[in-house]
């Protein structure tokens, strides 16, 4: 007999594979949001701000949702999504005196997509599934040879490119941290396009998405040594 999929309450622990039947979205056009990083959110449309106050008086959860390209003629609508989503939580709060606000969010987890659902609200919610991270029990050697690469590249573009926004820089490199809050750190601050770091978040296997992050971080070397060579 098949268990039953976990619903989740507020303040349940996410846990991969819970359903979570109505969780507020918002869209950005070019954040792409990762578990265990920070993202500021200046918050100042009438409908988010309904969101922010649905949130503090509920669970203060929330989930960033990064826009597809060809957004712009749907934005006051509802755009289509990326379907892979970072579920966020209310750090801090700051109102300000004219209705906006300033918002700090932690990422908690992946979760996917399952339907948009009709609301009442001005902002959109969607149910969701918590996804977990996968590796295949014999891939442990070849993460380890790829988050070596990874932060070998990401030393390589952080020296170049001084002005990256960095989060525990210190811990990232360090031999206990955790394989996939170091991917999605290295992920949150390297300097790429939105629907690659998207590419990277909706990966579900440790190893291939220490792959791509890897090619990502490539990419961003050949760029600075081309702007180097360039500015000759």
């Amino acid at each position: 007999m098949t268990a039953p999929t976990p619903r989740l309450r507020t303040g349940d622990d996410p846990v991969p594979g819970a359903i979570i039947e109505a969780l507020p979205i918002f869209p950005l056009p070019n954040a792409v949001f990762f578990p265990n990083t920070l993202l500021p959110l200046h918050v100042f449309e009438p409908r988010y701000r309904a969101l922010v106050k649905h949130v503090m008086e509920t669970d203060q959860r929330m989930a960033i949702a990064l826009l597809r390209p060809g957004f712009e003629p749907a934005y006051h609508g509802a755009p289509a999504i990326h379907d892979v989503l970072c579920l966020g939580e209310v750090v801090t709060l700051q109102e300000l005196p004219d209705g906006r606000s300033n918002v700090l969010l932690r990422g908690v987890v992946r979760v996917k997509v399952l339907e948009e659902l009709e609301t009442e609200h001005a902002f959109r919610t969607v149910k969701v599934r918590v996804e977990g991270s996968e590796m295949d029990g014999q891939q442990g050697c070849t993460l380890a040879r790829e988050l070596a690469t990874v932060r070998q590249l990401f030393s390589t573009v952080v020296a170049r490119v001084p002005q990256l926004q960095i989060q525990d820089a210190g811990g990232l490199f360090s031999p206990d941290a955790d394989p996939a809050t170091v991917l999605d750190a290295i992920a949150s601050a390297a300097p790429a396009e939105p629907e690659r770091k998207q590419e990277i978040l909706a990966e579900r296997n440790l190893v291939r998405r220490a792959e791509i992050l890897a090619s990502v971080l490539a990419e961003a070397v050949a760029d600075t040594m081309s702007e180097a060579y360039g500015s000759v």
